[in-house]
């Protein structure tokens, strides 16, 4: 795991290759998650003065492994985010099983992402991610201050107000404070808490020796494919992250199949280092699917959260907006919750190029309509492929394995179908 950065630490770099945009601007991000900081780095590549708040007080993203697709590796790259000390693992593409039995249902390989999309397509760790944006960060001379939860906004001047009693002022505000967004009502007027999807999670990562030092288990350390076995109300992912020196693994199933220790009312996560709960719920899967649980120490298990259509990302008085998981969170089965966080930021970089610093709102407004759609169906595109991926043994079940294995728009996986493969992964953000 990389060490988190502490809040002393967070001296910016000189940055040279920052250029001085138009009309710069002081910006108030709030959130250094994926999403702020990505938007701090597009928006100070445009000689933007960029202040960071995070409520954290060390910096280091909690998480496991995560995937980043063409659309999003193509951007950092321009935007010159450090990828090559990564240990990123470049995706041979995506592998389903059925749950039982091991049998393979289809394999959808990349191709060559790089000459297809102009981008990689990378798994790597988290945390390792999130270093490398806030390095860049940094290097743009992104001032991010830890331990500086906002508790108010003044959306007229604007505003963000701490918890300590501090004030922040900027010419614009990007909130970018995830699902639980505490900005997300005022934005709407009236409450719009996310829903939850009755779905549960567990984030495992296994050392990837465990697995070489098993015949059986070998290849799924040694192949970069996501494997993802398929079952009723329960799917489970892997893949190799850190270049093979630890093997991401996803549980992700309907908590109504669990009859184990249930979240207290008002818990989203929790840390759990019993796998007996595991062990029972997928005790009929077939063998790599049980050794895999076998192997977890301590997990993170945590709820899964949807939201309805976010109707105002852009704040009445124009001064204010929001981005990423705070308007669109994105269910994981996509796999494109920081695509999409990538995409806004870029098209917020460039609206803003061209706005008139004394009423920001038609740029924001304009933002909006150009990301909403999109992120919309792959929200959508997310919340189908939880019931493809959990479907019960059954008629509906062999309809699916015989359409995965087509490139029809039939077939039940997104990104299966060329078409809709080439939307996502092909799509230029900063192209409009």
């Amino acid at each position: 795991m990389v060490a988190p950065v502490s809040t002393p630490e967070l001296a910016p770099e000189p940055a040279s290759d920052a250029p001085s945009g138009p009309h710069p601007l002081s910006i108030v991000v709030v959130g250094a998650g994926l999403g702020g900081l990505l938007a701090s780095i597009g928006l100070a590549l445009d000689g933007h003065r960029v202040t960071v708040l995070e409520q954290a007080t060390t910096f280091g993203e909690v998480g496991a492994g995560m995937r980043i697709p063409p659309n999003c590796s193509r951007i950092l790259r321009a935007w010159g985010v450090d990828t090559t000390y990564l240990k990123k693992t470049h995706s041979n593409g995506n592998r389903f099983l059925r749950y039982d039995n091991g049998a393979l249902l289809a394999d959808m390989p990349h191709g060559v992402p790089e000459l297809d999309f102009g981008g990689s397509y990378l798994m790597v760790h988290r945390a390792d991610f999130h270093s490398a944006l806030l390095a860049r960060a940094l290097a743009l001379r992104v001032e991010v201050r830890g331990g500086q939860r906002v508790e108010e906004y003044d959306w007229d001047a604007p505003a963000a107000l701490t918890h300590g009693g501090e004030r922040v002022d900027g010419d614009l505000l990007v909130i970018a404070d995830g699902v639980q967004s505490s900005a997300r009502a005022a934005f709407q007027g009236h409450e719009l808490p996310p829903t939850d999807t009755g779905d549960i999670v567990y984030r495992i990562l296994i050392p990837g020796q465990d697995l070489l030092a098993d015949p059986e288990m070998r290849d799924l350390i040694s192949q970069p494919w996501v494997t993802s076995w398929c079952g009723p109300e329960a799917h489970v992912i892997g893949y190799p992250v850190r270049g093979g020196e630890v093997y991401n693994v996803v549980f992700c199933c309907s908590e109504a199949s669990m009859h184990e220790r249930p979240f207290a009312k008002g818990e989203n996560k929790v840390v759990v280092s019993d796998n007996s709960e595991l062990q029972r719920r997928f005790e009929g899967w077939e063998p790599r699917v049980r050794r895999l649980v076998e192997l977890s120490g301590d997990f993170l298990k945590w709820r899964l959260y949807d939201l309805d259509l976010v109707d105002n990302w852009v704040f009445p008085t124009g001064k204010a907006v929001m981005l990423g998981d705070a308007v669109h969170p994105m269910l994981p089965y996509m796999s494109s919750g920081a695509a999409m966080a990538c995409e806004d930021a870029a098209v917020l970089r460039k609206v803003l190029r061209t706005a008139d610093t004394r009423d920001l709102r038609p740029s924001l407004v304009r933002y909006q309509e150009i990301r909403q759609p999109r992120a919309s169906k792959v929200q959508k595109a997310g919340r189908l492929l939880q019931e493809a991926y959990h479907l019960p043994d059954g008629k509906e079940q062999r309809e699916r394995d015989e359409w995965i294995t087509r490139n029809d728009e039939r077939n039940p996986i997104f990104w299966g179908h060329s078409e809709r493969r080439n939307w996502l992964f092909g799509h230029d953000a900063e192209k409009f």
